[in-house]
């Protein structure tokens, strides 16, 4: 072996655990493959990371972008949990690839066959002297999916892809390399990964559960296996000895396989129990005891239609009403695997306006809500509304206290220069008259005070019945009320209490529609973060951003009317 030769991943017999998903998405290895496993089900570095592995085997030289709702999330969540994978395989870094930056010539490796000019935002994988391209693809990004031409797209997280996207940015551009690719089943394929759906707007996924049911494809996938038993039991006979006829039909066992894998669709369900032997017991009764049962059902069960119907928010979409704002001039400085932890990384605060706060306060959980009311002239705002953003939230649960997450606050806001916020606030947080000491709005004034904050109070009063704040959130997020100004909330930032706002459900009470916080009483064995608690906070910061301000002055006569 030369100085430049490595030993390649597949040259070496390694023991890897695989579980039931990974193996029939390794059996099935259909072109296109959508899998929805629970969490902890091993969908990135069992799935994916074989795959891609699979793909710079058979199609060097080629191009495989790794796609994300938005490129923060790729390079925080779904390539870290890939690499794993391929370390397990034998892959090294600086070895067998590279995140972010070209190989080092003197290795004379040949580049792939679409070389993107910047290798900031990708990762080259070799096999041999020959290196494929994997780009990073996020949604958020603009344009970074144009110009490219693909050989395969890998995804996980799906159900936070916005469709359309999906439809009009990426895949058109599988496209082009027949010539050198064609043979491969592979090729122009798709292999998806998510936890179970729960929002409307991830409907989409199932799409591939119909497409895999039509005959063609469910008949495909059943003599697959069969030619995989033939071939089991083939190799069992060579196992005795040499045998011609034997490893005849093995290969042509294979050339078959390859041939009904071409243009199939497979869709794959599995609950979290799948990867029990590496997950544990232990991991699951923490579960049980952590969420609420809906999440239970979807998250670790793999349990359809979780999402609540008729909802306390009925009409929130993550499609219409949540947006991406990354400062990438300032995440792209910073080499991969750096974490990122303040304001620093976004893009969706006017510096020159103060920050609007509010939240909701317990024994057992305690939680700040951030957000901004631009009007429709701002430059930062190019809806043609006025718009209501959630910037972002901050949330602790018990033993930690209100103090705590005031300072989580002062800590993400270290670096703004302009350190002026309104803080609203309605009786809950103040008690009784409001005059005593030490309540909740007092420890959060007193501790941005001391962090440099300018604090304006904005008291509200009592808190507006569940009933008023249905009715007003439903005219806001309908959007078919004029001078309501539109809702929108930072997709990463908000993804907990957004999740929250969808689980959230209603019950009748007497004054009208109530919100049911039921999981609130379960403050020992439920995590509160997936209850109601993050929703109340956004309720109080609606109601002063869209309500109390609202255009030409306090809307509460028109938003709470039926």
């Amino acid at each position: 072996m030369t100085e430049n030769q490595v030993e390649q991943p597949d040259q070496v017999r390694r023991d890897v655990h695989v579980n039931y998903a990974q193996i029939m998405a390794r059996l099935i290895n259909p072109q296109n493959f959508t899998g929805v496993v629970g969490r902890g089900g091993g969908k990135s570095d069992g799935i994916l990371a074989p795959h891609l592995h699979d793909c710079v085997k058979q199609m060097p030289g080629g191009s495989f972008p790794l796609l994300g709702t938005t490129y923060m999330q790729i390079l925080t969540r779904t390539l870290p949990a890939i690499l794993n994978g391929l370390h397990r395989i034998g892959y090294e870094r600086d070895r067998n690839y590279w995140v972010g930056r070209y190989p080092e010539k003197s290795l004379g490796l040949k580049l792939p066959y679409y070389t993107p000019l910047d290798p900031k935002h990708c990762m080259f994988v070799r096999d041999g002297q020959q290196l494929s391209v994997v780009p990073f693809v996020g949604q958020d990004r603009p344009g970074s999916a144009n110009g490219l031409s693909v050989d395969a797209v890998l995804g996980d997280e799906v159900k936070l892809l916005n469709k359309r996207k999906l439809d009009e940015e990426v895949r058109p551009i599988k496209r082009g390399n027949r010539e050198r690719f064609g043979h491969c089943h592979l090729h122009h394929g798709e292999w998806f990964t998510t936890d179970m759906p729960t929002g409307k707007e991830a409907k989409w996924i199932f799409e591939a559960e119909t497409e895999g049911a039509k005959p063609h494809n469910a008949e495909a996938v059943k003599l697959i296996l069969d030619l995989e038993q033939a071939v089991y039991d083939d190799q069992q006979r060579l196992l005795k000895g040499p045998n011609a006829s034997a490893t005849a039909r093995i290969s042509e066992c294979r050339k078959l396989q390859d041939q009904l894998r071409r243009d199939l669709t497979y869709y794959f369900e599995a609950s979290s129990f799948v990867n029990i032997d590496v997950l544990g017991m232990a991991y699951f009764r923490q579960q049980k005891r952590d969420l609420p049962p809906a999440k239970w059902l979807a998250q670790i069960l793999t349990k359809r239609d979780q999402a609540t119907e008729g909802g306390f928010y009925p009409s929130l979409d993550r499609d219409i009403h949540c947006y991406d704002a990354h400062n990438y001039s300032f995440v792209d400085k910073h080499e991969f695997g750096a974490v990122f932890t303040d304001c620093r990384k976004d893009d969706d605060d006017d510096p020159a306006q103060s920050l609007t706060i509010a939240g909701d306060y317990g024994a057992s959980f305690n939680c700040l809500w951030v957000g901004q009311r631009l009007s429709r002239l701002h430059i930062k705002n190019q809806s043609g509304f006025d718009e209501v953003r959630y910037l972002n939230h901050f949330y602790l649960p018990h033993p930690h206290e209100t103090v705590d997450v005031a300072q989580a606050f002062c800590d993400y806001f270290k670096y703004r220069l302009k350190k002026q916020v309104d803080f609203v606030f309605d009786q809950t947080a103040v008690g009784g008259s409001g005059l005593g000491k030490n309540t909740y709005a007092s420890v959060v004034i007193d501790t941005l005070r001391k962090n440099g904050w300018k604090v304006t109070e904005r008291y509200i009063g009592k808190v507006p019945g569940h009933h008023e704040r249905y009715i007003a959130w439903g005219k806001a997020l309908r959007e078919k009320t004029p001078g309501v100004a539109r809702q929108r909330f930072n997709r990463e930032n908000t993804l907990v209490g957004t999740s929250a706002m969808l689980a959230a459900g209603t019950k009748q009470g007497k004054n009208g529609f109530e919100k049911d916080k039921t999981d609130e009483k379960y403050t020992t064995t439920i995590d509160q973060s997936l209850t109601t608690h993050l929703t109340d906070g956004a309720d109080t910061l609606f109601w002063w951003l869209t309500v109390l301000m609202g255009g030409s002055g306090d809307l509460r006569p028109l938003m709470t009317s039926t």
